[in-house]
C-alpha cells in the first residue's frame, strides 16, 4: 500500500482503518520532544529496559501514538490516558469509541487506527535467525503447517511471516495476545493468497466471517497484517515525519 504524507486536517471516515508507518531510525533526535509526553507510569517503563536502544524505541513508539491520537481527538497528546486490558492491551477510556494497535520491529514502527471497530497490526522483521521451521511445528495448526511444508523451499520464509503476522493481528485485535493458543485457529499464508482467516476453534467475540485481514507492503524485509471486525472498511496509509511530531498541540 501507499503511505502518503500526513493530510491537513485530519480525518477518520466509520469505513476506513488508518494505518501510520514510522521509521524510527529517523526521527531519534526527537525524542527529547516526546519524552514529555508520556505518562509517569510510561515514563518509568521506559527506564526498565535493559538496553539503551530498546529504551529509545519505546519512547519514540508511544510519544509517536499519543502525537496520532491527540490529533484525531483534538487533544494534547500528554491528556491521554490509557487503560489496559488483562493481557496488557492499551486502550483508551471508554468515553471514546476511538480503537487503535501498534507494534513495531526493528526499525519500523505500524499505528492502525479505526472508529468504533475492533483492530489488531504485527509488524515483523523477516529474518534468517530465526529457526521458522521449529516455530511453525510447535505453534501453528496443522493445517498451516501442511501448506507451509507443501511451499517452494523459496517461499516458505515469506510463508511462514505472512501466517505469523496474521495470526498476531488477529489476536491483539481481539485483545486475548497470546494467551489463546496459536494452534487453535488457521490463516492462509501462501506467498501471492489473499491473507484470510480459514478456521478458528473457539468462539470469537465476532463470528469468523465478521473478521477481514489484510497483508501491508510496509518495506523490504518486513511482513506485516491488519486485522479488524467487519467488511465495510479500506485502507488509508500515512507516512510519520518529523514534520507531524513537531506540530503539537
Amino acid at each position: 500500500m501507499e503511505f502518503c504524507p500526513s493530510p491537513a486536517p485530519l480525518t477518520l471516515p466509520i469505513d476506513e482503518v488508518h494505518i501510520w508507518r514510522a521509521e524510527l531510525q529517523t526521527l531519534h533526535s526527537l525524542i527529547p520532544t516526546l519524552l514529555p509526553l508520556l505518562s509517569e507510569d510510561e515514563q518509568a517503563r521506559a527506564n526498565r529496559f535493559y538496553f539503551r536502544k530498546d529504551h529509545d524505541r519505546f519512547i519514540l513508539a508511544r510519544g509517536i501514538l499519543r502525537v496520532l491520537l491527540g490529533r484525531y481527538l483534538d487533544l494534547p497528546p500528554q491528556q491521554l490516558q490509557f487503560q489496559y486490558n488483562p493481557t496488557g492491551k492499551p486502550l483508551l477510556n471508554s468515553q471514546t469509541q476511538l480503537c487503535f494497535n501498534l507494534s513495531h520491529s526493528h526499525q519500523l514502527a505500524l499505528y492502525a487506527v479505526a472508529w468504533n471497530r475492533d483492530v489488531g497490526i504485527d509488524v515483523e522483521q523477516i529474518s534468517l535467525e530465526r529457526d521458522y521451521e521449529s516455530i511453525a511445528a510447535r505453534f501453528f495448526a496443522p493445517q498451516e503447517q501442511a501448506t507451509l511444508n507443501q511451499l517452494n523451499p523459496d517461499l516458505k520464509l515469506q510463508g511462514f511471516f505472512n501466517g505469523w503476522t496474521r495470526k498476531e493481528a488477529l489476536l491483539k485485535a481481539i485483545g486475548k495476545g497470546l494467551t489463546l493458543p496459536l494452534d487453535q485457529f488457521a490463516v492462509s499464508l501462501s506467498p501471492g493468497e489473499p491473507a484470510r482467516l480459514l478456521q478458528a476453534a473457539w468462539n470469537l467475540p465476532q463470528s469468523l466471517d465478521e473478521w477481514t485481514l489484510q497483508d501491508l507492503q510496509v518495506g523490504e524485509g518486513y511482513a506485516a497484517a491488519v486485522a479488524a471486525v467487519g467488511k465495510d472498511w479500506q485502507l488509508r496509509g500515512w507516512q510519520v515525519d518529523a514534520e507531524v511530531l513537531m506540530a503539537i498541540g
